[in-house]
C-alpha cells in the first residue's frame, strides 16, 4: 500500500518523479529530514507536517510547500544542478551581475533581450562548468562587496525586479569567484581584456 493519497502520486508523477525519489521523512524533525534528505540527493520529501496554507504533506527539502508552489521544486534541484557559474556585465550602466544557467551562451542572448535589470548590453565576461551551480553562484555573490541594485525591466509583459546585479568593479567580483569556485588562470590578463569593466564601487 502506498505511503502516498492519490492526489500525491498523481502530484509526483506530474512533476516526474517516482515514489521512490521522495524521501519519506514523516515522523522526524524538520532540521533531519532535510539534512536526510539532501544527503540522499533527494528533491522532494513527505513530511507529517502540513502546510499552513493547504494541509499539503509534500514539500522540497528545503521546506517549502511543492504543491502549494511547484515553482520551488525548479528551485531546489537547480540548486544541486551542474552548469555553469558566470560573471557578467553591462558597460552602459555600470553593472556586473553574477549568475548561473545549463547553457551559457543562450544565458548571455536572454539576458540582452529581456533588458535584464533594465540593461541590453550585457556580456559575459568569464564562465565555469561547476557542480551545486545556485549555491556557488549565492557564495559568490554574497562574497562580493558593493551596493546590490534593485532595478526593473519588463519580461512577458509584466514588470520585474532584477535582484543579482551589484555595483561594484569586475575585479571585486572576480576575487569573489577565484575564492569560491578554485580556478586557476592569469588573473591580470584576464582583468586587462575586460578593463572597460572595472567600475567604482
Amino acid at each position: 500500500m502506498s505511503i502516498f493519497t492519490p492526489t500525491e502520486l498523481a502530484f509526483i508523477a506530474r512533476h516526474g518523479f517516482s515514489e521512490a525519489e521522495v524521501y519519506d521523512g514523516r515522523g522526524q524533525s524538520k532540521e533531519r529530514r532535510e539534512r536526510e534528505a539532501r544527503e540522499q540527493d533527494k528533491v522532494l520529501v513527505l513530511s507529517s507536517a502540513r502546510c499552513r496554507a493547504a494541509g499539503h504533506r509534500i514539500r522540497t527539502r528545503a521546506g517549502h510547500c511543492a504543491q502549494c508552489k511547484p515553482a520551488n521544486i525548479g528551485f531546489t534541484k537547480r540548486e544541486t544542478q551542474t552548469g555553469y557559474v558566470y560573471i557578467a556585465g553591462s558597460l552602459k550602466h555600470c553593472l556586473i551581475k553574477i549568475g548561473c544557467a545549463t547553457d551559457i551562451l543562450q544565458r548571455e542572448r536572454q539576458l540582452r533581450a529581456e533588458g535584464y535589470g533594465g540593461a541590453s548590453d550585457w556580456r559575459v565576461l568569464i564562465h565555469d562548468r561547476v557542480a551545486n551551480m545556485q549555491k556557488v553562484e549565492r557564495d559568490i555573490s554574497d562574497r562580493t562587496p558593493g551596493q546590490r541594485a534593485h532595478r526593473g525591466y519588463i519580461k512577458d509583459g509584466i514588470e520585474q525586479f532584477s535582484a543579482e546585479v551589484i555595483r561594484c568593479s569586475f575585479s571585486s567580483a572576480l576575487d569573489a569567484y577565484i575564492t569560491v569556485t578554485g580556478e586557476t588562470f592569469d588573473r591580470d590578463a584576464v582583468l586587462k581584456q575586460w578593463s572597460g569593466y572595472e567600475f567604482s564601487n
